[in-house]
């Protein structure tokens, strides 16, 4: 009697990759964005997460690799929202707060850096600075969740396929488990690697920031309590913020 339990096993296999594919298709297909203009008419393509009377805090989708920051109020001359909404702001709007430390304050105007992003990080304030190891130590994270996630599925694929090759009696069965011990670890090794390399990039660089914070003598953490109101959903609100 012939053994066909391995026989569904590639309509199996291409339909758990085929969700995996749609899956990361779904999570990588672009956002709408909102559009903060200018009082002197440029544009920022942004992302926006939350603005009050005095500042508008957003990452920039026009700057590739961008962490969260913020615009006052008196710099905009309106929101154009991504549900098609359009806030126009009052000219009697208030100059903004000053930053706890100015742009530029620790820098060494005569001799700085010549990496962009580590001239970016000596010429942040440290508010920003917490922002930008926020960005990078949660890419990092996810860096290195995906390279377990990828390893695991490289040993799992080689596992499945020696076992499908040595149980599996007709010819089929053992070309399967063969491609399957081959192609599954190839997958899984590349997307693994790709998911270290970003987990390497992004440690680094916020480890760079956490340095910079240091040698400030600042630290990665900060507690803001401060009532809002927010005029997306015409609510106010006290927020209590927390930021490492």
């Amino acid at each position: 009697m012939r053994i066909h339990t391995f026989k569904n096993l590639p309509v199996l296999l291409i339909t758990l990759l085929s969700i995996g594919v749609a899956q990361l298709s779904y999570a990588q297909s672009p956002r709408k964005n909102d559009i903060i203009v200018k009082r002197d008419s440029t544009q920022i393509q942004a992302l926006i997460t939350q603005m009050s009377y005095e500042k508008i805090n957003y990452r920039d989708l026009g700057t590739a690799d961008s962490a969260a920051t913020y615009i006052y109020l008196d710099k905009v001359s309106r929101v154009l929202l991504k549900n098609g909404k359009t806030i126009n702001v009052r000219d009697s709007i208030q100059p903004g707060k000053v930053p706890t430390d100015s742009v530029g304050q620790y820098a060494d105007l005569n001799n700085l850096p010549t990496d962009p992003f580590e001239k970016s990080i000596v010429m942040a304030n440290s508010d920003q600075l917490r922002d930008k190891y926020e960005y990078h130590h949660n890419k990092s994270v996810d860096g290195k969740t995906g390279a377990i996630v990828f390893t695991s599925i490289a040993v799992a694929t080689l596992v499945s396929g020696v076992i499908v090759t040595a149980v599996g009696e007709d010819s089929d069965d053992k070309k399967f488990g063969g491609a399957l011990a081959i192609a599954g670890p190839a997958f899984g090794i590349v997307f693994g690697s790709l998911s270290f390399n970003k987990y390497r990039v992004h440690k680094k660089k916020a480890d760079k920031v956490k340095n910079e914070l240091e040698r400030r003598g600042q630290s990665l953490t900060t507690f803001k309590l401060s009532p809002k109101f927010d005029p997306l959903n015409k609510s106010g609100q006290l927020t209590l913020r927390m930021t490492f």
